[in-house]
C-alpha cells in the first residue's frame, strides 16, 4: 500500500476495493464542511497578522501553515484512495443517507448499513429514493478481519462535476446496490441512525446499533 492510501485509510490492513481517485473542490467541499477549514484559515490568517505586529511570534504561523497543508492532504487523499460505496436517500428534512460497505480487511466479509445524518450537497435536488455516491474512510481499533466503523461522504459535496458524480456511480458493482437495497429490507421501521452488521439479520443476534 502507498504512503497515500495509508494516509486515507488509517492503516496496511487493507487497500480500498473501488478507490474514488477523485479531484477535490477545496471552496466546495469546505462549503458543507466548514469547522475545520474556516477555524484553520483563521487561525492562519490571525497568525499572520501577529507575526507582523510582532514577528518573534512567526513560528505560530508556521504551525497554523503546516495544519493546514496537512488537513487538505488528508481531505484530498480520501478522495483519491478512499473507497467508493453505495448510498440511498432515506429522508430530505434533514438529509438522510443509508450507505452500504464490507468492513472486511481481507478474510471473509463483514457487510453493514449505516444510516447517518449528512450535510445537503449545494445545487442539487435529491429525492428519497434517489441513488447517490459517497466516498468513505475506515476507522477503528486493531481487529483481526473487520474495521470498526466508516465514514462516507457524498461525491457531490467535494465536487460540482456531474461528470465525476456520474463516474462515481457507473463504478458501483450492482451487487453492492442489490446488498444495500436488500439489506434495508431487515432494518427495522422507522429507521434509526447507526451501523446496522447484516450478519446479524437471520440470526439470534440483536444488530449492533451505534
Amino acid at each position: 500500500m502507498s504512503v497515500g492510501s495509508r494516509m486515507a485509510l488509517v492503516d496496511d490492513r487493507s487497500s480500498a476495493s473501488n478507490p474514488g481517485e477523485f479531484p477535490v473542490q477545496p471552496l466546495r467541499y469546505a462549503s458543507h464542511f466548514p469547522l475545520w477549514p474556516c477555524t484553520l484559515a483563521f487561525g492562519l490568517c490571525l497568525m499572520g497578522v501577529w507575526t507582523v505586529l510582532r514577528p518573534a511570534f512567526w513560528p505560530w504561523a508556521v504551525v497554523f501553515l503546516i495544519l493546514n497543508v496537512l488537513f487538505w492532504t488528508r481531505v484530498k487523499l480520501r478522495f483519491r484512495h478512499g473507497c467508493v460505496n453505495p448510498a440511498t436517500i432515506l429522508s430530505t428534512a434533514p438529509l438522510t443517507l443509508a450507505v452500504f460497505t464490507d468492513l472486511s480487511t481481507g478474510s471473509g466479509t463483514y457487510p453493514v448499513i449505516k444510516i447517518l445524518p449528512h450535510p445537503a450537497p449545494k445545487g442539487t435536488q435529491l429525492k428519497v429514493g434517489d441513488k447517490c455516491a459517497t466516498v468513505a474512510m475506515y476507522t477503528g481499533a486493531p481487529n483481526p478481519w473487520h474495521w470498526e466503523s466508516f465514514s462516507p461522504i457524498l461525491v457531490e459535496c467535494a465536487t460540482n462535476s456531474r461528470l465525476t458524480t456520474e463516474r462515481a456511480l457507473q463504478s458501483i458493482p450492482a451487487e453492492e446496490w442489490s446488498s444495500l437495497e436488500e439489506g434495508l429490507k431487515n432494518i427495522p421501521r422507522p429507521f434509526k441512525l447507526g451501523q446496522y452488521p447484516l450478519s446479524c439479520f437471520g440470526s439470534n443476534q440483536h444488530p449492533h446499533i451505534s
